[in-house]
């Protein structure tokens, strides 16, 4: 027997004996992307195997009309209220949250923005680009005026206290509720008054709990930006900016599941380019202040603490540091993670994706690999720029190839 759930219904097979396939009719969904069927067969012995496919579903797009002008909205940095709607003459946008580099945008004349201003830019009335402003540079009085910019994130970008009590947030709920506990406290509800950014509007969407704890503290201080990118990278927490209701909102969701299509065949894909490479961590070794933790990668991917397991994987041995020893086996599995940098994808496309859009990318021989937007390059032509990271590729099992 073979049974298939798709979307939340659970279908049986039936067997076409004219082509030896087993076949069934489903109802696709109305929303395209990439769905999981999950297909179970159990033989006449009565042992029962899995199998997780990617099903593409294409739905036709609505027309619209759409220009490659790009405007740009000031919002005053202490009350969100607009300063000025700019067109951009020129523009070099960055969005990358692993390097964190600056955007550079130009406009004619003086909008009466100054640094720390937040800035949405459009293109076709949709927003593609969430900024704050570094500085704002003019020359010799002329009327260009040249803005570099941060993405939203850096809102952020500040050292806060690390309260034990409230980290244990993130093991019970979820890193998303003690990153929204920390903007709360820190910059909508502070007990200082004078620094609140009260159009400031977080909203959790999920709730990922993991046995660590913030890992970039020194002096009982991190850095609240540093840490939400970390867990963009580590644990696919999405950051999503708009407006509702007169107010700045922040979705964070672990959108790990929702992911969009990429399919190189396309003609809208251009300059797609890919390299791997088979250099991985395979043993990772845990120092703490009490006992030491070991972890090491097995050929399957899956990982063992029997450092006499004959299925061990080959690759080269991390050293890394967590203070408490319960904190060692997801700061061991994080370790192994950074195993999905080993490569470096890149292309173009006409349609905007937000950093931190999971992706499954379809390449010219058929293969779906799943990754992530890591950095998108924005400028005055058609094609967005995109960079990917943590692509989940089977690395242990392109290496066997290689030696077979």
């Amino acid at each position: 027997m073979v049974q298939v759930t798709f979307n939340g219904t659970t279908y049986t097979l039936v067997k076409n004996v004219q082509t030896g396939y087993y076949e069934v009719e489903v109802t696709a969904p109305s929303t395209g992307g990439i769905y999981t069927a999950e297909v179970t067969y159990t033989d006449s012995l009565g042992d029962t195997y899995n199998l997780d496919k990617d099903i593409q579903i294409l739905t036709k797009q609505v027309p619209s009309i759409e220009t490659e002008n790009l405007y740009m909205w000031i919002f005053d940095w202490r009350d969100f209220e607009a300063k000025a709607a700019v067109e951009v003459i020129e523009a070099e946008i960055v969005e990358d949250e692993e390097t964190n580099s600056p955007s550079n945008v130009s406009v004619i004349g003086n909008s009466g923005a100054e640094s720390g201003d937040i800035v949405a830019i459009k293109r076709s009335g949709e927003v593609i680009y969430w900024g704050i402003i570094d500085e704002i540079q003019n020359e010799n009085g002329e009327a260009k005026f040249i803005y570099k910019l941060r993405y939203i994130t850096n809102l952020f970008d500040q050292g806060v206290w690390l309260n034990q009590v409230q980290t244990s947030l993130i093991r019970t709920t979820g890193v998303e509720d003690y990153i929204a506990g920390q903007i709360d406290a820190n910059f909508i509800n502070n007990t200082d008054t004078f620094v609140n950014r009260t159009y400031l509007q977080v909203n959790v969407l999920s709730h990922t709990p993991k046995n660590t704890n913030v890992s970039n503290v020194e002096n009982n201080i991190f850095n609240l930006h540093t840490w939400m990118t970390n867990c963009t990278q580590l644990y696919d927490i999405q950051y999503r900016f708009y407006i509702d209701s007169g107010k700045l909102n922040i979705d964070i969701e672990n959108v790990a599941q929702t992911k969009m299509l990429i399919d190189t065949n396309f003609n809208n894909i251009s300059d797609y380019e890919e390299v791997f490479e088979t250099q991985i961590t395979a043993k990772v070794w845990v120092l703490t202040d009490t006992n030491d933790y070991k972890l090491y990668l097995k050929n399957d991917r899956t990982t063992t603490t029997n450092q006499n397991d004959p299925d061990r994987a080959a690759g080269k041995v991390d050293v890394i540091y967590t203070a408490e020893y319960s904190d060692a086996p997801q700061a061991a599995l994080d370790a192994f993670k950074s195993n999905s940098y080993n490569h470096n994808i890149t292309f173009k496309y006409d349609k905007y994706i937000p950093v931190g859009t999971p992706i499954a990318i379809k390449t010219t021989n058929q293969s779906i690999y799943d990754s992530y937007i890591s950095k998108v390059t924005i400028n005055s032509g058609k094609f967005y720029e995109y960079e990917c990271g943590n692509i989940r590729i089977n690395f242990i099992d392109k290496i066997l190839k290689e030696r077979k």
